[in-house]
């Protein structure tokens, strides 16, 4: 398993193996968007159970899961998280060629983290052909009782759903709240049918006890894993 920012080539979508052997289907997901706006946490707390408390600088890391579906077929996704920083334009650009799907996040807080969104899937748009699934995800729904929304969700989810034909999910990495939706809409939108939810409790069961007495270099190779789950067809 590469550690982060080491890069792994992948297979194409929905590759088989030879006649006999298992069906496997392979997802390399990234997930992009501005400095500050939850990505890491997002991912951490889909496949750690974990909020990262402490922001670090992202420049990229790799994430790995594995569901088995009771046939014996599976469903790899590897998740890439990316730097919201702009000094990595050629890591950019070489994210943005080889992955099957986006999820493209902004912090419902922060209208200029909706902006480069609305660049982000620009980008995507000028790189790619055809068109590859994107999910627009808006984070710190937390913070949205506090009243400090410069846009409203009718506009961005409007814009989103309607305007750029992406998905879209709002959801809170701090509460944990919608998460696993981030990640349903992202296979609906790539028409995977794969139901998460008996995978994640499952999943959450087998999970490597990273906390605690663990040492730092032990957590951290926990942390990388391989994740083997079960997962229900939809």
């Amino acid at each position: 398993m590469p550690g982060p920012g080491e890069r792994l080539r992948l297979p194409s979508v929905g590759s088989t193996e030879p006649s006999g052997s298992v069906q496997k289907e392979q997802h390399h997901v990234v997930v992009m968007g501005a400095a500050r706006v939850g990505k890491s946490s997002i991912v951490s707390q889909f496949l750690y159970d974990k909020f990262l408390e402490k922001y670090r600088q992202t420049v990229e890391e790799l994430h790995h899961a594995e569901y088995s579906l009771p046939d014996g077929a599976s469903l790899t996704l590897d998740i890439l998280d990316t730097s919201g920083a702009y000094q990595f334009p050629a890591m950019r650009a070489l994210s943005i060629k080889k992955a099957n799907a986006f999820i493209l996040v902004f912090a419902i807080d922060d209208q200029s983290s909706w902006e480069e969104v609305a660049n982000l899937r620009q980008l995507i748009l000028e790189s790619r052909e055809p068109r590859v699934p994107i999910v627009v995800v808006g984070n710190k729904t937390d913070l949205d009782a506090a009243g400090g929304r410069p846009i409203k969700r009718e506009i961005t989810e409007t814009t989103a759903r309607l305007d750029w034909e992406c998905g879209y999910v709002e959801c809170s990495a701090k509460d944990n709240a919608c998460i696993i939706e981030v990640f349903k809409e992202l296979l609906n939108v790539s028409k995977v049918r794969y139901n998460l939810s008996p995978a994640v409790r499952r999943r959450r069961q087998s999970l490597p006890n990273y906390v605690g007495s663990a040492s730092s270099s032990a957590a951290a190779k926990a942390k990388h894993m391989l994740k083997r789950n079960s997962c229900a067809v939809a």
